[in-house]
């Protein structure tokens, strides 16, 4: 009896120790796969990756985004990508048709009437008028290929005062008068006049309606524009002011009968020459000549104000006219020029 019920105590304390092993594997179980499942989801950072990996992938052909609104950065959640959107080239680079219409440079000067360039002329040049003086020349010609011939004598009076001037040429260019001021271009003419056989003709700078009348045609007036005596005193300034501007092609408009055009002078270079008045250290130009046109060369003596001391017209036939300096005058000239 006692043994029977000692037995059945121990098959009780059995089932209960076998029972709380088992409920003890279940939990071990349990938690084994609890611990070797993955942690549940945050909100946000996992789905953003995802996506970002779905993004990755080629979208479909209507899904490509447009260059005017390149796709977002790949790691960037869905509700910052807005933000996060480079500018487009539009916004950075902005063009307006103002901009696409403005010139890169200036414009070209337009056309002028016939006769004259079109190209702005200078104020370029410094220029200080020389003072006043009287200049005596001997004048000898040739025809093509024989000696030269003394003919007669020529002059050169150029009276300036005031800021005023008037100046007589006589000689190889014929009859020339010329008178007029100054302005920021040197020498201003407002006047000028030529004898042609038995007839002057006259060329008038109207600078109020900034044209050159020549008769019942007319030019634009051009800043620094001269007429052909002016000119060689345009010239004698230019070298009194800086003589590093007498180089190579010096260009000035020049106005006469014929119309306004520019004069192109080649600086020909420096020259000794021999006169009745002495030898003068002098710089040689020669205008650029057109076709048909006679070739006129000036000599200019730096040490006698830049004047021009010698005077040469080539013609088309090979005769040649030259006036050379006999003697220069340049004390009490400086009175008022003479009515």
């Amino acid at each position: 009896m006692n043994i029977a019920v000692h037995l059945a105590r121990h098959r009780r304390l059995a089932a209960w120790v076998g029972l709380s092993l088992l409920l003890h594997l279940l939990a071990l179980a349990l938690i084994d796969t609890l611990v070797r499942s993955p942690a549940p989801p945050e909100i946000g950072t996992p789905l953003a990756l995802r996506l970002a990996a779905t993004h990755a992938a080629a979208p479909p052909a209507d899904m490509q985004p447009t260059p005017e609104a390149p796709a977002s950065a790949p790691t960037a959640a869905p509700t910052e990508a807005p933000t996060e959107l480079p500018p487009t080239p539009v916004a950075v680079h902005p063009r307006t048709p103002v901009e696409d219409s403005a010139p890169e440079a200036p414009l070209p000067a337009p056309a002028g009437p016939a006769g004259i360039a079109a190209m702005p002329m200078p104020g370029r040049y410094q220029v200080r008028p020389p003072p006043s003086a009287r200049l005596s020349y001997a004048v000898t010609r040739s025809a093509p290929g024989q000696p030269g011939l003394a003919r007669d004598s020529a002059s050169l009076v150029w009276e300036k005062s005031g800021g005023a001037y008037r100046l007589r040429l006589d000689g190889v260019l014929g009859s020339l008068r010329s008178e007029g001021g100054e302005d920021d271009a040197g020498i201003a003419p407002s006047q000028a006049s030529q004898e042609l056989a038995a007839s002057a003709q006259t060329t008038r700078f109207d600078r109020e309606a900034q044209r050159i009348e020549h008769g019942a045609a007319s030019s634009p007036l051009q800043l620094g524009s001269q007429d052909r005596a002016s000119v060689l005193l345009q010239l004698a300034g230019m070298g009194l002011a800086d003589p590093d501007q007498l180089q190579d092609v010096v260009e000035i408009v020049v106005a006469g009968p014929g119309g306004a055009r520019i004069a192109r002078w080649q600086v020909v270079g420096k020259e000794a020459l021999d006169t009745p008045a002495g030898a003068l250290a002098t710089v040689h130009l020669a205008q650029l000549a057109e076709p048909g046109e006679a070739r006129i060369e000036v000599w200019l003596a730096p040490q006698r104000n830049w004047l021009p001391v010698q005077l040469r017209v080539t013609g088309v036939d090979g005769s040649v006219a030259n006036q050379v300096v006999t003697g220069i005058e340049t004390a009490s000239v400086d009175a008022a020029p003479a009515s």
